[in-house]
């Protein structure tokens, strides 16, 4: 995850050092449970590792800026497949999930792959709170296998994963089932991937920022009402200790005041989005499903951290509302206005 304090310092320097726009930077990360703790989340005890915060900031300005240092001119191309049998929708087998697979190729006068960006969408969870393995997880796995495949530096993002996993799709656990997984996630892509075609265009269509303040307050909220209820109501519940506390500690922290961000940017036929957190599936369907004729991808992590984005007709139903600091309906509207304003330029 990461806090908007370090993606906006990255941004600045490296918009100083390189003279890019600032708002056309984007920061972002693909989430591991296996990993140190780079930043303090809104509801977690474990404090950020400041050693670690600061090394991680320099890497990530001086990796960007040699990066735009080494740039060449570069022709893009898309391919995309369908990811089946390994991930899907967390809470009902089948239910709303996005199991596309992205990848764009950057390809140099000479034919030569100079990189390739990859988008994918799920939980990359299969270590867990059991393992004290240092690992970016599946999707780390699946870079080191494409790098090496490809030849070339591979860029991962994450999509809307926020309610998506390997949950229903695991034969085992640990290690030996993340390389399995990985190595089966990594034979898809590579044997898989369709053309997609893409309109040119000369540089950026448009491009902007979508901010939407929201106020969550435990006191007043008839959700958080009926949610904690119903929790109490079975204090022998395995899920009892977490999603009490979990509601004590949203009514301690109310009211909650966060800022939803969300930048996009249009190029020919390909609409790029990023959003501010765990956004889950079906606002990612819907996003896609918005602008017909274009390729839209869609970025989580980005920027910011502002936990669990669940649509309204999914809000107290499953774990991710426990994990949400904004209101039934607020997601939906930041939603509606992304996709407004994207509209408006079209």
């Amino acid at each position: 995850m990461i806090s908007p304090e370090f993606a906006q310092a990255a941004r600045d320097e490296i918009s100083r050092r390189c003279v890019i726009p600032a708002e056309n930077i984007t920061v972002c990360c693909i989430h591991t449970h296996s990993g140190p703790a780079f930043f303090k989340l809104a509801f977690e005890d474990t404090p950020a590792e400041g050693e670690l915060t600061a090394a991680l900031l320099t890497s990530t300005i001086e990796s960007a800026c040699r990066a735009w240092e080494t740039r060449r001119p570069a022709t893009p191309t898309m391919e995309r497949v369908e990811i089946e049998g390994l991930y899907g929708n967390r809470n009902i087998k089948f239910g709303p999930e996005d199991k596309s697979c992205t990848v764009i190729t950057f390809t140099a006068d000479d034919g030569t792959a100079v990189g390739k960006l990859l988008n994918i969408s799920t939980h990359p969870t299969i270590l867990n709170g059991k393992s004290l393995v240092l690992s970016a997880d599946l999707i780390g796995q699946l870079r080191l296998r494409l790098e090496d495949a490809w030849g070339c530096p591979v860029v991962c993002t994450n999509g809307t994963c926020g309610d998506v996993s390997t949950r229903f799709y695991r034969q085992g656990e640990g290690q030996p089932e993340l390389m399995r997984t990985a190595d089966e996630l990594t034979r898809q892509v590579l044997n898989g991937l369709a053309p997609v075609a893409l309109t040119s265009g000369e540089g950026t269509r448009a491009s902007g920022v979508i901010r939407m303040p929201t106020v969550f307050d435990a006191r007043t909220d008839e959700d958080w009402k009926r949610m904690t209820e119903a929790i109490e109501a079975d204090p022998t519940a395995p899920t009892y200790p977490f999603y009490s506390a979990r509601q004590q500690l949203k009514l301690a922290m109310s009211p909650i005041n966060l800022t939803l961000v969300a930048h996009f940017a249009i190029f020919g036929n390909v609409i790029v989005i990023t959003m501010p957190g765990d956004t889950l599936s079906s606002f990612g369907l819907k996003l896609k499903q918005a602008f017909p004729g274009f390729e839209v991808i869609v970025i989580g992590y980005a920027n910011t951290y502002c936990n669990y984005l669940v649509p309204e007709e999914e809000y107290g139903k499953y774990f991710e509302t426990f994990n949400s600091r904004t209101p039934r309906g607020a997601c939906d509207r930041f939603v509606e206005r992304i996709i407004g304003t994207i509209k408006s330029f079209l």
